[in-house]
């Protein structure tokens, strides 16, 4: 999912699914794009990039080519204290925690336990604290992130392809940039003939078009002039 899983790491950010794949590939040793693209569910060029967003973050991985070739970690990397700061991991467990206090599917119990072989002692106790001294008020109904107008959303977002929705009765065809998460809902921010910001509750259908296009878009926080659907 694209919403919210975004870590915060020395000052990087990486999505959930970056992060799965280093996991996935400190466990195998070594993979394709292809595999890792049939893993994931994505298409191979998100696999690459997503390789190159890690690989600038200085995380150690390396692509071959060959009958011998893939892409591996260095053997001697480790997840450990020295990738992921305290700062990080209080950052990773607030994130999850203000995930779940506004989907319907919890994800912060699953990624902390794959977290706490790094620290588990800290780990606990920022999930203490996220327990006990957090509390995330900022929608008034739980958002189901598997219903599908969602998973066809983050679908787009991730592989730069137009998607064909109907809003209120209106057909339009956009190119989804981001999720918005205001205190009304969450919203889309996608771009038609001019910007538009559309609560995706109001989004009745929604289908992918085979069709690509360029992320050279306004990001939503500098964009001050944008029509609300």
């Amino acid at each position: 999912m694209c919403l919210l899983f975004l870590y915060s790491l020395e000052g990087n950010i990486i999505r959930n699914r970056q992060f799965e794949i280093v996991l996935y590939l400190l466990k195998v040793k070594k993979a394709t794009h292809k595999e890792l693209a049939r893993t994931f569910e994505v298409s191979l060029k998100t696999i690459q990039r997503d390789i190159d967003k890690l690989s600038m973050m200085g995380i150690p991985i390396t692509c071959k080519q060959g009958n011998q070739g893939g892409i591996y970690i260095e053997e001697n990397f480790k997840l450990s204290k020295s990738f992921l700061t305290k700062e990080d991991l209080q950052t990773i467990t607030f994130a999850l925690s203000m995930f779940d206090s506004i989907s319907i599917k919890k994800h912060k119990d699953s990624v902390l336990k794959k977290l706490s072989l790094i620290s588990p002692e800290l780990i606990d106790l920022y999930e203490n604290d996220a327990e006990n001294y957090l509390v995330v008020d900022l929608v008034e109904e739980k958002i189901d992130m598997t219903e599908s107008i969602y998973e066809k959303i983050n679908h787009c977002l991730d592989e730069e392809q137009l998607l064909d929705i109907l809003v209120n009765g209106e057909q339009l065809v956009v190119a989804p940039i981001s999720d918005v998460l205001r205190p009304e809902g969450l919203h889309l921010y996608a771009f038609e003939k001019e910007y538009l910001l559309i609560k995706i509750s109001t989004i009745s259908q929604a289908e992918i078009k085979d069709v690509e296009f360029e992320r050279t878009f306004i990001p939503y926080k500098d964009n001050i002039k944008i029509a609300l659907k």
